[in-house]
Formats: C-alpha cells, structure tokens, sequence
C-alpha cells in the first residue's frame, strides 16, 4: 500500500486522534518510527495491544520500527494517566520486566535489527552528565511547556503533589526522540493520546536542537462508555495480559464477545486487520441480529490468534462450546480438565459454598453469596471430584475437592 493510501486507511478506520503538521511526508517517504513501552510490569496486557497492533501496521506496510523498551524511563515512572506517584521499582524487577516484555513483544515481530529494532533507552539515560545533560537540554525544553502538560497539572493541583523526578520524565522521553533521530533517522512517535504532550517535547526539542522536522501521532485511548475503564480491564477491574500463563486466552475470548454495542463498531475497525470493506459486511450483518454476537465472535477469533495462535483459538471455542453449549450435567472429565484455568480455579477441602463463592471471586462476601444462593442465581454441577459452578447467564468457577 502507497504511503498515502495507508495514512488515509489509518483516518478512516479512526486511528489517528493527533498528528503534527506535515506528517504525510513521513509517509510517502516510509520512514522510521518509534514506540515506548515502560516495563513497570513482568508483561504486557490489552492496553498495550492497540499500539502493538498499530505498530504491526506499519510494519506490515515497508516501514522500519523501534520498539524501546524503557529500562531508563521507568527507573523514574510516566506520571501520564496516574493520580499519584509510581513506586520505585528495583533494578532486578525492572531487569525480569525487561526481560519478559521483550519475549511478547518478538511473538508480534520478528527483530531482526535491521527492519526491527528493540532497544533498552538505558543505554543512553543511564550514562547522562547531569550538567551535560541540563546546559545541552534544559536550556532548550521551557517550563511554561513542561507545566502546560495535562498530567503535570493535574498533579501539582493535588495535596500529594508531584516529584521533581515524575517532573523530568517528559525532558527524558524527549530526549528518546532525539537520541533515535540522530543515531537512527527515526522521524516519527506514535502513543495513546495521554502522550502528546510528551512527543510533542520531542518533536520541538530536535526542531530547537538540530533544526530537523520529526513528527508525532497519537491513537485514541479506548474507554468503557458504562464503566468508565480504560480497554482491557474486566468489569472488576482485573487487567488482561497477553501471557497466557497470567490470563487465560478464554478471559480475553469472554471480554471481546461481551464488548458493549455501543463500542463494538469502534474496537472492530481499530483492532482488525481485515479490509475495510470485509469489516463493513460483517458490522452490516451483526446489525441485523445483534443478540447473535456475531462481530464480536469474529474479531474474538481474530485478537486470540495473532496473540496465541490457531491452535489455542481452537481450545478457546471448544471451551465456549462446553460452557454455554453443552448441557452441563453431561460434562466429561476430559471436559474439565480443559477449562480448569479458563475459569476461576479453587482446589479445597472445605465445601461451604458460600465460602467457595468468596474465594472463586463469583461473589464480593459471603452474605452477597447468601443471597446468590436464596435468590438461585447460583447452579452446581458435581463431576467426580471437582464442582462446576455457574453464576447467572455467564460467570463460572471451578472446584476441586482434596
């Protein structure tokens, strides 16, 4: 696809919420580009999946791609989004971090150093002449900008305030940008729309510092019309990682097809990589029987499989089948042992349900599982040994008894 052609596909499927003047040039002439990913966590979850798949996009169109793993950056944390000051992690959790970003990250792209770079920004941030650093740098980055950013002032409206090194982490992620573009020709930021103010930093400290045009790009932040939560966080709150040994495939399955009407035409277009016009036919058709779920079911199959591949989308669907299919009485023991981990897991000697309720999370206490099981929403299935539980229409645990 022609530069041109992409950007217009990127505007149309809504993925582009702020760009810089000029940014067609980049496109035209594909050049390179950039994406932060902190490691204030041992992985990555949907949040990142959007940028991710962003990424891919460019990829997939001829462009080169870097990835930097922020091992400097998250020594002192992005106050971007955040109400209040992120611990400081030590230098062995961010190492493991690092370690196991990278390994997802490779699963999306195969880094071959050359069309895709992953770099750690502490091969530079951790190196930086404090008074190198503020005559080169912080003589060029204003105080005015550095406060005019949304999260600096949200903060230091606050009684907690904010750090002098939170402060700074705009003047680091600058600094990225610059780095990048000398040593790489990386003229282009892309991020979720909380980090325009700190690409923008970027883009006018190599415009100040070298004279050179560099762009930036944001994608929207995806958020829950009902809750309020940012996508890829559950009802209660519970983040959905990538890996599937912290999240089963089944829980993002589960997400993905009880995505809100109100959402799903927006989420389709921003996470599918089918044409345009194949995703028009599919959104036509679910509008006709939206009970049937059937946009949602597709693009479920479609997010699991560039996550985890054909096979684990094969098991996710026989689980579905078995859970909301099947006649559960008759469910086999080869069954179980399939959706054991698909399902929140409890091995135990006690069999009060109500404690068995708390414990599965299937009820917040135990008088709220008092009134689940006055009220019936609560069934049970006995297998040999092991307890199927189903709460309502869609809300299952799963018991071994010792």
């Amino acid at each position: 696809m022609r530069g041109k052609e992409f950007f217009n596909e990127l505007k149309k499927r809504g993925l582009i919420y702020q760009a810089t003047p000029n940014i067609e040039k980049f496109f035209e002439k594909k050049g390179t580009l950039y994406l932060g990913i902190d490691p204030t966590a041992d992985g990555l979850h949907l949040g990142h999946y959007l940028g991710l798949t962003l990424l891919r996009r460019f990829y997939l169109n001829d462009f080169k791609i870097i990835i930097i793993v922020g091992g400097g950056t998250a020594k002192i944390g992005d106050p971007s989004g955040k109400e209040k000051e992120r611990p400081i992690l030590s230098l062995e959790v961010l190492e493991k971090n690092k370690q196991a970003i990278k390994k997802e990250i490779e699963r999306f792209f195969p880094v071959d150093n050359k069309k895709v770079k992953i770099i750690d920004n502490s091969e530079w941030l951790d190196n930086l002449n404090l008074m190198e650093f503020l005559r080169e740098i912080g003589k060029i980055i204003t105080i005015n900008s550095m406060l005019d950013l949304e999260a600096v002032r949200t903060r230091i409206q606050k009684k907690e305030g904010m750090s002098f090194a939170e402060f700074t982490y705009q003047l680091l992620q600058a600094y990225d940008f610059y780095i990048l573009y000398e040593k790489y020709n990386c003229e282009l930021q892309i991020g979720g729309s909380d980090q325009w103010g700190n690409i923008i930093q970027g883009v006018e400290l190599i415009r100040k510092k070298i004279n050179k045009e560099a762009y930036g790009l944001t994608y929207p932040l995806l958020v829950d019309p009902k809750t309020g939560k940012k996508f890829g966080k559950t009802e209660a709150g519970k983040t959905l990682w990538l890996n599937k040994e912290k999240t089963h495939p089944f829980e993002i399955y589960q997400f993905i097809l009880n995505l809100p009407d109100e959402l799903l035409e927006k989420v389709f277009y921003f996470y599918s990589f089918k044409k345009l016009e194949e995703i028009k036919e599919i959104i036509n058709e679910w509008k006709k029987e939206k009970e049937k779920r059937l946009a949602q079911k597709e693009l479920a199959k479609e997010i699991i499989e560039l996550i985890h591949g054909k096979e684990i989308v094969d098991d996710v669907l026989k689980i579905n089948q078995i859970l909301f299919e099947k006649n559960l009485e008759e469910i086999t023991l080869e069954e179980v042992e399939l959706i054991k981990g698909a399902v929140p897991y409890l091995k135990t000697n006690r069999k009060e349900l109500e404690e068995i309720l708390k414990e599965t999370e299937l009820a917040k206490s135990k008088s709220e599982a008092k009134n689940l099981l006055k009220s019936g929403s609560v069934k049970t299935f006995q297998i040999n040994n092991y307890l199927l539980i189903k709460k309502g229409k869609k809300y299952f645990g799963l018991v071994e008894f010792i």
